[in-house]
C-alpha cells in the first residue's frame, strides 16, 4: 500500500476456512484496539433481529406499526402508507423513502424518533426501491428494545457476542440507547469473526447461533441498488452489501468484513480514507491473487501453515528536521485545510484553544484546551507514543507523534485509536491550525472518540 499514499490502513486480518493466514497492523494501531466500525454495526443490529425471529418475538412479514403501536397511535393520517412497511422492508432498506430518514431525527428529541419515522411517508411504493437509510437501521434497534425489553448490546451479548469472544461497546443516544445504524466498537478480529459466522451459515465451532436459513436470506440481493461507485451496485441484503463476489459488512472510511464463500475466505479491514472503491479494487487485484498464490504453495503434509504477520508497518510520521524548541499560539485553533490531502471533506472540527508545545529529551510535550479542560500529551519524534488523554472524567486512548519542519513550525498528529480518525495540528509563529484526516461523523467532540 506504500505506493498508494491516499490509502490509510490500520489493520488487516484474513481467514481461510476459519484459520488466520494473514494478520497485520499499522502502528500506532494494535490488535486489541476496539475502533468504531461505523455502519458495519448494521450487520450486528440485523443479527439481533435474526435472533428475535428465531425466538418467535417477531417475523419478517410483521408490520412495523403493529410492533410499535404506541408510536403509530400518534401518527398523522397522511402517513398511512407507512402501515405497509414490514420488518423485511426495514432490513433491506426498501422502505420507499427518497432520503435517509435519520435526517428527520436530527432536530428532534430521541424519545420522538420512532414517531417521526412512522410519520415520514414513503415517496415511492414500499418495496419498490433502495435508499440508504440509517433511520431504518435505528428502527431495527427500537424493535429489539420493544419486543425483548433489552437494548441491542444486552440482547446480543449472551446470544452472539460472548460465544464469538467479542467484547464490544456501542455508542448511545441521549437516552442511553445503542444507535443501531452505527456506533459499535470491536477489534478487527471480531469483524473477521462476524464474517466467519456468516460464512458458516450462522454456526460457530459447531454451535448454531443464528437461525437456520437466516444467512441464506440475509446475504442474497433483496433490492437493487443505485449508488455512484461500482462496488455498491450489486444489491443490498439484510443490512449487508452484496459484492462482485460474496457480500460484506461495510462501514464508513473503509471498515470491512468481506465474506467470499466460494474461496473460503474472510477479509477484515480497518482503515481511514474516502476512496474506498480503490481499496476494494486493490483487494481483488492485489491481495486475493497473492493469497491464491500462497494457497497453491501448500505446506508439508500434516504441517499447519503459519499466520503471516508483517512487521515494521506504521502510519506516516511527521518529519523532525528543524531546530525548534518551544511553540505557543493563544486563542482558537483554526481550520488549516493544507494539512491534509482532502480539504473539501473538513467538518466537525473540535473546539481547541491555546495550543502549545515544547521539546524535551523524550520528544515533545503538547498541550491545548478543549471542552474547558486542559489536555497534556507526549508526542514522539520518529515514533508513536500511545497514552490516554483526560478530558474531564473521560479517558480517551490516543497516540501522538510530532516533528519540527525546516520552517520552524511543529506538526503534530493525534490518532484516536478507538476510532479511525487522526487530527492534524500545526503550531507555528503565534498561530495554530488543525484538520481531520477523515471527519468523525458523530461530531467533533474529542470526548466522543472512545469505546465506552
Amino acid at each position: 500500500m506504500a505506493a498508494r499514499p491516499e490509502l490509510e490502513l490500520h489493520g488487516l486480518v484474513v481467514l481461510r476456512e476459519g484459520s488466520p493466514v494473514l494478520e497485520q497492523y499499522w502502528a500506532p494501531y494494535v490488535a486489541e484496539d476496539r475502533a468504531l466500525v461505523y455502519s458495519a454495526s448494521k450487520t450486528f443490529t440485523a443479527s439481533a433481529i435474526a435472533l428475535a425471529v428465531g425466538e418467535g418475538l417477531l417475523a419478517l412479514d410483521d408490520r412495523v406499526v403493529d410492533l410499535l403501536p404506541e408510536a403509530w397511535a400518534t401518527v398523522a393520517e397522511q402517513a398511512a402508507s407507512v402501515a405497509q412497511l414490514t420488518v423485511h422492508h426495514v432490513l433491506s432498506m426498501s422502505t420507499g423513502h427518497d432520503a435517509d430518514t435519520l435526517l428527520e431525527f436530527e432536530s428532534a428529541p430521541p424519545q420522538d424518533w420512532a414517531r417521526i419515522f412512522l410519520s415520514t411517508p414513503p415517496q415511492a411504493a414500499v418495496g419498490s426501491r433502495h435508499v440508504y437509510n440509517n433511520g431504518a437501521s435505528w428502527l431495527l434497534g427500537e424493535l429489539i428494545r420493544k419486543r425483548t425489553g433489552e437494548d441491542l448490546l444486552d440482547y446480543l451479548r449472551p446470544r452472539l457476542l460472548a460465544p464469538l469472544g467479542i467484547d464490544a461497546t456501542w455508542d448511545r443516544d441521549a437516552l442511553g440507547r445503542c444507535l443501531g445504524w452505527s456506533g459499535i466498537h470491536v477489534r478487527i478480529r471480531d469483524l473477521a469473526a462476524m464474517g466467519e459466522l456468516y460464512r458458516c451459515d450462522g454456526v460457530w465451532q459447531g454451535r448454531r447461533l443464528l437461525p437456520e436459513g437466516w444467512v441464506a436470506r440475509a446475504t442474497k440481493p433483496q433490492i437493487a441498488t443505485n449508488e455512484p461507485n461500482p462496488e455498491w451496485l450489486f444489491g443490498y441484503g439484510y443490512q449487508l452489501w452484496l459484492g462482485r463476489e460474496g457480500y460484506r459488512l461495510d462501514g464508513a472510511f473503509g471498515q470491512f468484513s468481506l465474506v467470499l464463500p466460494e474461496r473460503g475466505l474472510v477479509v477484515a479491514i480497518t482503515s481511514a480514507q474516502s476512496c474506498t472503491q480503490l481499496l476494494l479494487d486493490l483487494v481483488w487485484n492485489v491481495l486475493l491473487p497473492e493469497l491464491e498464490t500462497d494457497a497453491m504453495t501448500a505446506p508439508e503434509e500434516g504441517a499447519q501453515r503459519p499466520s503471516r504477520r508483517a512487521v515494521g508497518t506504521q502510519l506516516p510520521l511527521p518529519a523532525d528536521t528543524g531546530p525548534g524548541q518551544d511553540w505557543s499560539a493563544s486563542g482558537t485553533v483554526q481550520l488549516d485545510a493544507t494539512l491534509v490531502a482532502s480539504p473539501d471533506e473538513q467538518a466537525n472540527l473540535p473546539g481547541l484553544f491555546d495550543a502549545h508545545a515544547r521539546r524535551d529529551s523524550d520528544g515533545f510535550r503538547i498541550g491545548f484546551t478543549t471542552n474547558g479542560h486542559a489536555v497534556e500529551l507526549t508526542a514522539g519524534s520518529g515514533i508513536w507514543v500511545r497514552q490516554h488523554a483526560h478530558i474531564g472524567d473521560v479517558v480517551i486512548p490516543v497516540a501522538a507523534a510530532a516533528g519540527c519542519g525546516a520552517d520552524g513550525a511543529l506538526d503534530v498528529r493525534l490518532v484516536f485509536t478507538d476510532s479511525p480518525h487522526t487530527l492534524y495540528l500545526r503550531i507555528g509563529g503565534d498561530t495554530a491550525g488543525m484538520a481531520w484526516g477523515t471527519t468523525p461523523l458523530q461530531g467533533g467532540d474529542l470526548a466522543r472518540l472512545v469505546a465506552r
